[in-house]
C-alpha cells in the first residue's frame, strides 16, 4: 500500500513541478531509467540482495510500480533542474541520493522491503550515487546527439 501512496505523491509532484515544455527532452532519460530499474531487478532476482513485501500488492509488482512510475518521475525532475557546474552537481546528487537513501529507511522500518546476504544501506547509498550518474551520463550524451541533429 505504501508503495501505491509513493507512486501516486511521485506523480503529483510530476503534475506539480515537471516542467512539461521539456518533455520531449527529458523522455529519454525517463525511460532510461525505467531500464536501470529492470537491470537492477533482473539482478534482486537472481542474486537475492533484496526483496520487496508490499500488501496488496506481490511478487514483482512493487519492482515494476517502481520501474515504471517513480523512477521515471524521479530521474525526470532531477535532470530538470540538475546545475551546469560539476560542485553543484555533487551537491545536487547529494541531496537526491539523500531523499532516496531515506525513503529506503523508511520501507524498511516499514518491512516493505528487506535487505539479503551483503547488501545494507550504505550498498543502497553508493548504487543511487552511481545509478545517478549514469542518468546524468545518459542526459549528457542524448542532449550532444540531440544538438548535433
Amino acid at each position: 500500500m505504501v508503495t501505491i501512496l509513493v507512486f501516486i505523491f511521485s506523480w503529483l509532484m510530476f503534475g506539480l513541478l515537471a516542467d512539461k515544455k521539456r518533455i520531449p527532452e527529458l523522455f529519454p532519460t525517463a525511460l532510461f531509467s525505467a531500464f536501470l530499474g529492470l537491470l537492477t531487478d533482473l539482478i534482486m532476482e537472481e542474486y537475492r540482495l533484496w526483496s520487496y513485501v508490499d500488501k496488496p500488492l506481490s511478487g514483482l509488482a512493487v519492482p515494476l510500480v517502481l520501474d515504471f512510475g517513480i523512477y521515471p518521475v524521479v530521474s525526470y525532475l532531477f535532470i530538470q533542474g540538475l546545475p551546469l557546474t560539476i560542485k553543484k552537481r555533487i551537491i545536487w546528487t547529494f541531496f537526491w541520493s539523500l531523499g532516496a537513501i531515506l525513503l529506503e529507511y523508511i520501507y524498511l522500518q516499514f518491512g516493505i522491503i528487506r535487505h539479503h546476504l551483503w547488501w545494507n544501506l550504505w550498498m543502497s547509498y553508493l548504487s543511487d550515487w552511481i545509478i545517478f550518474g549514469l542518468i546524468i551520463l545518459q542526459y549528457q550524451f542524448y542532449a550532444k546527439e540531440k544538438v548535433r541533429q
